[in-house]
């Protein structure tokens, strides 16, 4: 271990609160009240990777990987046509040079989307950290743009009304590069890609860089670098991305107690998640990659999506979610105590793309005007209604978890997700039904149908609008003039005894 890390562990460990085993540590609560407000976060996908910018942000492992098949594939090809076998992945480095960077104005366009947590990436599995290391050389600070971006975008959230994240995928660093073969012992993994060329570079100054380590070495740094972040910043929210679990028990347990005590000393209520199984749910809020669950969650849980084509930029696939079902997503996420954050991709020059930049318009526009049925609300007594099929794909890995993709780009005006806060329902409606279209919201004649109704409005609509109650249902009729952003979802309003 080196002694810049256990520097860090031993001051952590000097001030716990908490010590580093489950029991203590479970006295964590997951999910704190702010964190269950807030519904909708952001933070981007940045770093040496956008440099070439083509295939994924794992261009790192494939650029080195001639026989991949499938997701990643081409890129191998692509770097020997365009740069030549020669060029590694950290001679990249020195060419991100991030000039057009404005922390100021990213905030400012995730703040306006509606964000209510903000942050930025602090490692991807390729080992390049974004805030100045003592423990990793191999730093944007130190090298590259010559840019503290952790620093720089949690000055710009904490002096707003808002809460701060990380990301941290490092994890999976061990593994990231392809290597020859396993030649330190390590924890067995699928993910190891095995290749005899082992073209990573083999000089010194590159071990640390390209996962040339030992197992306790990698388990060690894994650990400074997040001490490191913890110590300078304390972010509210440490998103942790899968792999986690190849670093030792007694290194995760270190980390949550380092964590937990350094936000105790500042007062600050924090979330660290789980995608998987490496943090227990009795502390760690689940997470689940571009997907939702079947039907109301007990405890919150969390799930990402991209804003752009790929978690990293792609210039030879410029796309972007569209809002209104970026909007939809949000709805059923929320009606089922989830809370969604959206991924934003950068340019290497640090210029978020147009086509993302309108999408977060969008998106922005709506929770504008009808946010109250999304913030601070809390799940209704059934999340909704509506003939478009959510399902499991078979072969999906994260099934156990409840995990559904297929569908989610379907939903549409015949769905509707329902939100509650205090005495006022919502039903948001995924989408304009047209003028003077009746619905009935069957709930009312199911779960909720001792609820005596008061009043029932269409947020942006001063239209007095038709309902009733029924056997059916609250029957609801929508307004004769579409109110603005109706396209994406149409809310009504039902104010109860």
């Amino acid at each position: 271990m080196t002694a810049a890390v256990f520097g860090l562990i031993q001051t952590a460990v000097a001030q716990e609160t908490y010590t580093p085993d489950w029991k203590s540590l479970k006295q964590h609560q997951p999910s704190p009240e702010w964190f269950a407000d807030a519904k909708l976060g952001v933070y981007f996908h940045w770093g040496v990777y956008n440099v070439p910018a083509n295939g994924n942000e794992w261009y790192g492992r494939w650029m080195y990987t001639p026989t991949r098949k499938g997701w990643g594939e081409g890129v191998y090809d692509y770097h020997t046509q365009t740069y030549g076998r020669d060029k590694h992945y950290h001679d990249f480095i020195p060419e991100w040079k991030a000039e057009k960077f404005d922390a100021k104005d990213w905030v400012d366009q995730f703040e306006q989307m509606g964000a209510k947590f903000i942050g930025t990436i602090a490692e991807h599995h390729d080992g390049f950290s974004l805030w100045e290391s003592e423990v990793n050389p191999f730093n944007s600070k130190d090298m590259g743009p010559g840019i503290d971006v952790v620093k720089e975008i949690a000055r710009e959230v904490k002096a707003r009304d808002l809460k701060f994240m990380t990301t941290f995928h490092h994890g999976f660093h061990m593994y990231f590069y392809p290597k020859r073969e396993n030649s330190a012992l390590r924890p067995v993994s699928k993910y190891l890609w095995m290749d005899e060329l082992e073209e990573i570079p083999q000089d010194d100054q590159y071990r640390v860089f390209y996962g040339r380590t030992t197992y306790e070495e990698e388990c060690d740094i894994w650990l400074g670098k997040l001490d490191e972040v913890i110590d300078a910043w304390c972010p509210d929210y440490i998103w942790m991305d899968f792999a986690q679990g190849y670093i030792t028990e007694e290194h995760r347990k270190q980390f949550l107690a380092n964590y937990f005590n350094k936000a105790g000393e500042l007062n600050k209520e924090v979330v660290v998640n789980t995608k998987g199984t490496f943090f227990p749910t009795d502390l760690a809020v689940v997470n689940l990659e571009r997907a939702t669950i079947e039907d109301i969650a007990p405890e919150v849980w969390v799930t990402d999506f991209q804003l752009g084509s790929s978690w990293g930029y792609n210039k030879d696939k410029r796309t972007a979610i569209n809002p209104n079902k970026a909007i939809r997503i949000l709805a059923e996420v929320v009606s089922k105590n989830g809370v969604m954050i959206l991924a934003a991709a950068p340019m290497a020059e640090g210029i978020i793309p147009e086509e993302q930049v309108v999408a977060m318009n969008g998106i922005g526009a709506w929770l504008k005007l009808y946010g109250e049925a999304i913030y601070d609300t809390r799940p209704f007594v059934e999340f909704g209604q509506g003939p478009t099929e959510l399902k499991r794909r078979p072969e999906d890995e994260w099934n156990a978890y409840g995990h559904i993709k297929a569908g989610l780009n379907n939903l549409n005006a015949q769905d509707v997700r329902y939100t509650r806060n205090g005495k006022t329902v919502y039903a948001i409606q995924l989408g304009w039904p047209g003028a003077n279209q009746e619905i009935a919201l069957k709930t009312f004649a199911g779960k909720a149908k001792d609820m005596e109704i008061k009043a029932v409005t269409v947020l942006g609509s001063k239209e007095i609008i038709e309902w009733k109650k029924t056997n059916e249902g609250l029957l609801v009729t929508s307004p004769s003039q579409k109110p603005a952003e109706a396209d994406a979802a149409l809310v009504y309003k039902i104010e109860t005894q």
